[in-house]
């Protein structure tokens, strides 16, 4: 029997193979700058799952079929600091500017600033923007958390450059 994907995966047994961030960068086009967060929790793509029924001499079956693609969404994570420029494109998006939509990539990168991983983000926006956090008193850092939504998401490459 052919694996998925024409290959076999040994990533279970070589652990130089996976993948460690320890930041992770969303880097615009045509210079637009940078916003460096410090926890992704995740990537998501998504298919729905279409269900099909159909007769025929054998009575009625059902399959599952593909469906409806959702959008790809990235959530990541950074401290609140000076900085405000995700407060500003998220504002863009709230105010419905075409211009909030935009391509970038999102670099997993090493300790070092080594890009371990890259992703192309088609039409990223933010839409949606936490700020938790709070507590009077408390000495932890407030934490923005932002779910980025892209009309596509590409694993580019496995490292270098953007």
């Amino acid at each position: 029997m052919t694996p998925p994907f024409g290959r076999t995966s040994n990533a279970s047994t070589n652990t130089d193979s996976l993948v460690n961030a320890a930041r992770f960068v969303v880097q615009f086009d045509l210079g637009g700058g940078e916003i460096t967060f410090s926890e992704m929790t995740g990537i998501t793509s998504e298919v729905e799952v279409s269900e099909y029924m159909s007769s025929g001499t054998l009575g009625v079956t059902m399959s599952k079929q593909f469906g409806k693609t959702k959008p790809a969404t990235v959530v990541l994570k950074r401290g609140v600091d000076q900085d405000y420029a995700l407060w500003t494109w998220h504002q863009e998006v709230l105010a419905g500017q075409p211009s909030a939509r935009r391509g970038c990539s999102l670099l997993l990168q090493d300790t070092v600033g080594v890009n371990k991983q890259v992703y192309r983000l088609t039409n990223a926006w933010p839409s949606k923007l936490e700020i938790g956090g709070l507590k009077a008193g408390g000495s932890e850092a407030v934490i923005a958390t932002v779910t980025l939504t892209c009309e596509q998401i590409d694993l580019k490459s496995g490292g270098g450059p953007a």
